[in-house]
């Protein structure tokens, strides 16, 4: 194999993988909203498989949170938990549930 052969493979390959480096981090982070239509403040728990922490979110405001990877959210107090839809969007509507940004719309709860 001459030295230009052994170049141009190297050179392949270097590019290959910086392109596949450039698209992983091109990739953005799901960030998920949560939107309190209640009129009261809530505690929202983010369930990042090995961790979990607790964030308020007051009446009428909406939490933003970076999701690199797969997390499950939950009203404390409510019972149950939601994964986020595609488009990220949750809401805790008035009964002080977590629902879907678009179940939410669709049943009237807003």
């Amino acid at each position: 194999m001459t030295h230009a052969a052994i170049k141009r493979g190297f050179g392949f390959k270097t590019g290959l993988a910086a392109g596949i480096m450039l698209i992983v981090l091109a990739t953005p982070a799901l960030a998920v909203s949560i939107t309190n239509q209640n009129t009261k403040e809530h505690t929202v728990t983010v369930d990042r498989g090995a961790t979990e922490s607790n964030q308020k979110v007051s009446a009428g405001d909406t939490l933003r949170i970076e999701c690199p990877e797969r997390c499950g959210f939950r009203v404390v107090g409510s019972g149950y938990g939601r994964q986020p839809s595609p488009d990220g969007k949750l809401v805790i509507d008035k009964a002080g549930m977590l629902r879907f940004a678009e179940e939410s719309t669709s049943n009237g709860s807003r």
